[in-house]
């Protein structure tokens, strides 16, 4: 008996042990597992659900910062027009970048804002005049804050000031708060000239020449005004002497058909020096001008309008001559004459 029972024992089978789940829970681990499974995957759809491709690049162009879209204060047509006004305060710097405003493609120019700094930057094609008219670029950095210049890219010298004036095409600044004189032809041009600047005559030549190719189109008239090129001589000729060029080169520009004889006398007879009133009026008579209108103008006219001429320059914050503003509104320089005339003309084009 005692060895069937031990054989029984080795015989009995193993029991599974099934343990009830708990009255409390109620639902074992499995089905909480998938439970938990179900409401991720319901969140996560839910969250993809208003995302579509490419809806990120439309609405949020500069990307997302703490949760909401990111942008500048300021518009790119308002980041350009400040680099615009930046760059005209070049013409002042007493370096060949005082020609930069003139030659600068803004027509050209790509704007970009810099999300990680807060910036805009503006870069500005220029043709290098000095290197056979290449195409260089100027770039220019603007806190978006206030749109004021962190730093140009050309060099390490930034302007003394930014102005309120700005560059507006090749060759052309626009002149703030002067309007046109007029939106039909002819557009009248004043040509501004210092008779001891550098290369005066050359741009009296420059306004003659327009007038020719444009016909009925142009008014030119010149401003002979007195900078530091002529004042630097008063001390040693005094201020008669030395003014005494600009009163005959305007009444000379009186009498157009003899102005070119009178400007290629005088070129001949120019030392750079102010010449005296005997050499002067040896350049009248030699060149053909009619002395008694020229006298009248020379006596009666001239000393008052140049000084209506001086009031007119200082209005257009004339500071470098020769200069040329073209329309009451548009400022040039003789290398860039023909550009200014021509943007100025396309415009009065334009809003016929």
């Amino acid at each position: 008996m005692e060895k069937a029972t031990k054989r029984n024992k080795k015989e009995a089978q193993p029991v599974l042990i099934v343990k009830p789940v708990s009255k409390t829970l109620g639902l074992d681990y499995l089905h909480i597992s998938l439970i938990a499974l179900v409401i991720i995957l319901v969140a996560l759809a839910f969250a993809l659900s208003g995302f579509r491709p490419g809806q990120g690049v439309i609405n949020c162009p500069y990307g997302i910062m703490n949760s909401s879209c990111a942008g500048p204060i300021h518009t790119s047509a308002q980041a350009l027009s400040a680099a615009e006004q930046a760059l005209v305060g070049y013409s002042d710097v007493n370096t060949s970048l005082s020609l930069l405003p003139y030659y600068s493609l803004v027509n050209q120019s790509s704007v970009s804002y810099l999300n990680a700094s807060d910036e805009w930057l503006v870069v500005i094609p220029y043709r290098d005049p000095l290197l056979k008219n290449q195409t260089f670029s100027i770039s220019l950095l603007l806190y978006d804050s206030n749109l004021t210049l962190v730093t140009p890219y050309l060099q390490t010298l930034k302007p003394p000031y930014q102005t309120v004036g700005r560059t507006v095409a090749f060759g052309v600044v626009n002149i703030t708060g002067r309007v046109l004189c007029t939106t039909t032809t002819p557009v009248p041009m004043y040509t501004f000239i210092d008779p001891y600047a550098p290369g005066a005559i050359a741009a009296i030549y420059k306004g003659i020449n327009a007038s020719a190719k444009y016909g009925n189109e142009i008014n030119n008239s010149y401003k002979f005004i007195y900078t530091g090129y002529a004042q630097k001589y008063y001390s040693t000729y005094g201020i008669n002497q030395t003014q005494l060029a600009g009163r005959y080169l305007f009444c000379a520009s009186k009498q157009p058909s003899k102005f070119v004889a009178f400007l290629k006398n005088y070129s001949i007879e120019s030392t750079g020096n102010p010449l005296d009133n005997l050499s002067l009026e040896g350049i009248v008579v030699g060149s053909g001008l009619n002395t008694t209108k020229f006298d009248s103008c020379l006596l009666y006219n001239s000393t008052q309008i140049l000084d209506a001429q001086a009031s007119l320059a200082s209005f257009y914050n004339v500071s470098m001559t020769p200069a040329y503003v073209v329309n009451c509104k548009y400022e040039t320089i003789p290398q860039t004459l023909y550009s200014a005339i021509n943007y100025t003309l396309g415009g009065l084009n334009t809003t016929k």
